[in-house]
């Protein structure tokens, strides 16, 4: 079987903020996986939506060595970070206003800031669970409690009270040694929720993600996902705060600026008091 590409939502695309929506046009949509032979290969990282949230470079930015990622989306907690995501990858779950298949797929989307704001704030309390049952057994169960009491109403899903008030648990009220396993099942639920479909390749059939006309936050879970199942650990950057798939241990930046940035504080930490006696002594030589 051909590996199976999931295309990214468009392959241009232009974002207007009018006061508090997002109107998005995307040229270049392509509504259904594609297989591997069927892209040229220089042309198969551009167009594989899965490659871009693994770590995708913010080309329109102008900062080579910043890389997006889901976490990047966990991580905008404004405006102007949405903005820039929803200008990489398209919109995350917006409102179809039309669709042109005879002008290269054109597709046109509102998305409500407030709409998005909300989505991410869900997608970050998610990546922040994660993160936590993810530490093979060593989650910070105070943390997890206070993320676990976030999921009301408002940031979750109906589903995940009913089935916590049928089993008589609360975050506030479930002992610590439970904390772990409602995680779990807030997890699944969740994920549930964007499950991914079956697409049939050459007689056969694969589980991905649908990027639909609408948005990509379906990808955005299934990525999650795959973190989540594989155990892997995400870290948070000492140097700006942000989330991090971790593929190297030990690694303590989440893209090459934040790590240089971290270099140069050790190097400043432990040579700082050679590198100031150095300072005094040329300025006491010039007098």
């Amino acid at each position: 079987m051909h590996k199976a590409i999931v295309p990214i939502w468009a392959q241009r695309i232009e974002v207007e903020r009018r006061k508090d929506a997002l109107f998005i046009t995307g040229w270049g949509h392509t509504p259904d996986p594609l297989r591997a032979d069927q892209v040229p290969p220089k042309l198969r990282s551009k167009l594989d939506i899965l490659q871009g949230l693994r770590g995708y470079r913010l080309r329109h930015l102008g900062r080579p060595d910043e890389i997006a990622s889901i976490y990047e989306f966990a991580d905008a907690t404004d405006d102007e970070k949405l903005i820039a995501f929803v200008t990489e990858f398209g919109p995350v779950s917006g409102r179809l206003l039309g669709i042109d298949a005879s002008s290269a797929w054109e597709v046109k989307v509102r998305e409500d800031l407030g709409s998005l704001r909300r989505e991410q704030g869900i997608f970050r309390t998610m990546v922040q669970i994660v993160q936590q049952v993810n530490r093979n057994g060593l989650a910070d169960l105070d943390v997890l409690r206070d993320l676990l009491n976030t999921t009301d109403v408002e940031t979750f899903d109906q589903e995940i009270l009913a089935l916590s008030a049928i089993a008589g648990i609360s975050p506030k009220s479930v002992k610590a040694a439970d904390l772990v396993p409602m995680a779990h099942l807030t997890l699944c639920l969740k994920f549930n929720q964007h499950a991914p479909r079956l697409f049939a390749f050459n007689g056969e059939a694969v589980e991905l993600p649908h990027v639909d006309f609408t948005g990509i936050r379906d990808a955005l879970y299934f990525q999650l996902r795959l973190d989540y199942l594989a155990h892997r650990a995400i870290g948070t950057c000492l140097n700006c705060g942000g989330h991090f798939s971790v593929f190297k241990r030990g690694t303590r930046g989440c893209k090459p600026s934040c790590q240089r940035a971290l270099r140069n504080q050790r190097y400043w930490t432990k040579s700082k008091s050679g590198i100031n006696a150095q300072r005094r002594k040329k300025s006491t030589e010039r007098k």
